[in-house]
Parts: C-alpha cells; sequence; structure tokens
C-alpha cells in the first residue's frame, strides 16, 4: 500500500482525535497534543563483518514554537495507563511507516525500545495490535527488534510473562543492561536475541552469552578507536557516531 494511503488509513482509523500524521516529503511526522513528534534512526552494524545489519528508532520531540522536548518527557505527559498505550503506539507505528518508507534501500531490522510502563498497561495479548499495524506497513514481528531493560525484570513477574507474549508473536527481543537484572537466570531464560551493554562488562560476563548463543551489543561506539576495542573484546554489534549519527534517514544497506 502507498505511503499516503496508510497514513490516510491510520488517521481514519484513529477514533481518538488525539494525534495525526502527515507525509512530508518521503517521511512521515505525527502532531500529538500539541507536540510534533518525528522518527531517528541510528544504524547497528555487524563489527565482524562490518556492515549495517539494523537500525535503531529514537524519537524526537517538539512544541509548536520548535522548542524540543526530550522523549522521556514527551512520554510522562501521558495522565493514565491507556493514554501511555495509545501514545507508545502512535510512536512505533512512525517508526514503522519511516522504516517502510526506505525499504528500497535500506535492509535489516528495526530496533524499538519498550517502556516497563507500556508492558504493565496492558493487560494481555502484548504485541496483538502492533502486529496487526506493521501488516499494514508490509511488515511482520519478525523484522522488529523490541528492546527492553533487562534491570527490571526481578521486580514484577508481570513484566517477563509480558515479554514472553511477545515472544511467542515472534518478535525479536533485546534486553539491555543485562548485568543489572537481579536474576542473569531469568535473562537467559527469555533466550534473547541481543543483549546491549552502554559500557564493557567484565570478560567472563560477555563470554557467558556469547556461549549462549546470544548476541552482543555495545552503544557508545563514537571514535575508531572505540570500534577497534569493542570488536577486540568480543562484541558483535555497534551503535555510535563513528558508524552514523541519529538521523530521519537510515543508512543505505544496499542499492535501490
Amino acid at each position: 500500500m502507498p505511503l499516503t494511503d496508510l497514513i490516510r488509513y491510520f488517521n481514519a482509523a484513529d477514533s481518538s482525535e488525539e494525534s495525526t500524521l502527515f507525509a512530508e516529503g518521503e517521511r512521515v511526522f505525527a502532531w500529538h497534543r500539541g507536540l510534533q513528534l518525528r522518527s531517528l534512526f541510528q544504524p547497528i552494524v555487524d563489527l565482524q563483518q562490518q556492515r549495517i545489519v539494523g537500525h535503531m528508532a529514537m524519537l524526537t520531540a517538539q512544541q509548536e514554537d520548535e522548542t524540543p522536548v526530550a522523549s522521556d518527557v514527551a512520554y510522562a505527559s501521558c495522565e493514565s495507563g491507556s493514554s501511555f498505550i495509545y501514545f507508545d503506539r502512535l510512536c512505533r507505528t512512525l517508526h514503522a511507516l519511516n522504516f517502510l518508507a526506505q525499504r528500497a534501500t535500506v535492509g535489516g531490522y528495526l530496533q524499538l525500545a519498550i517502556d516497563p510502563r507500556q508492558l504493565l498497561a496492558v493487560q494481555s495479548q502484548h504485541g496483538l495490535v502492533y502486529e496487526a499495524i506493521l501488516k499494514r506497513c508490509g511488515l511482520a514481528p519478525a523484522d522488529i527488534v523490541l528492546e527492553f531493560s533487562a534491570s527490571h525484570l526481578g521486580s514484577d513477574g508481570r513484566l517477563a510473562s509480558a515479554v514472553g507474549n511477545y515472544r511467542q508473536r515472534g518478535y525479536r527481543l533485546a534486553l539491555r543492561d543485562p548485568v543489572l537484572s537481579r536474576d542473569i537466570a531469568a535473562v537467559l531464560a527469555l533466550h534473547p536475541e541481543i543483549v546491549r551493554f552502554e559500557g564493557r562488562p567484565e570478560a567472563a560476563v560477555l563470554e557467558g552469552f556469547c556461549q549462549a548463543g546470544i548476541a552482543t551489543e555495545i552503544s557508545g561506539v563514537d571514535s575508531d578507536a572505540d570500534a577497534a576495542a569493542a570488536t577486540a573484546a568480543g562484541f558483535d554489534l555497534g551503535l555510535g557516531i563513528f558508524f552514523g549519527a541519529a538521523q530521519a534517514d537510515c543508512r543505505p544497506t544496499h542499492g535501490a
């Protein structure tokens, strides 16, 4: 379905009248309660093969007078669980549409962060509604890597259950900061495809995940020295300014 038709479909299907999607050239943005929302994408690189395998999606927001609003502030403005679910799905729909618009030259997967509040607000069938959205965009759960903070897994059993629901629907899973989990065994039990570190963990920790067949990802690769150190340490994936800053346009992975 053409991008303009998809935008028209999603706007017509939204009965809340709280947001509207717009096309701007070959990109999409949204207005929601006085905020303009846009997508940014940062490339994720296979360190061993030196090729782009995916993109991390990020939200950028600003007020009508163009004053920037931090994404966590935009999320914090949601007044209830239902409004949070709505806003989170709107942002993920926005990212999916902008990713779809670039698929002629962009392959690999789309990595999206999920807030634990969204997991707790949705009572059941996690990922079902977003799966229907993805199908409209010509994407599938297998094209998406959902990123969760592992630090919350030991605090509420509902979180692990919700993550399991996403897994059953075919979404791929990345767990951020796994060493912050109260139970590493609980992290391994979810069988994530990726574990993401903000900094370098102990070699034994990294080796443990590698032996379990889990890809290891490190962020903050901002220089050639960072990239060389991450590769030497045995990380599989990396992202940072060295590979490209977050931009509205994904880094191409192949010719049109």
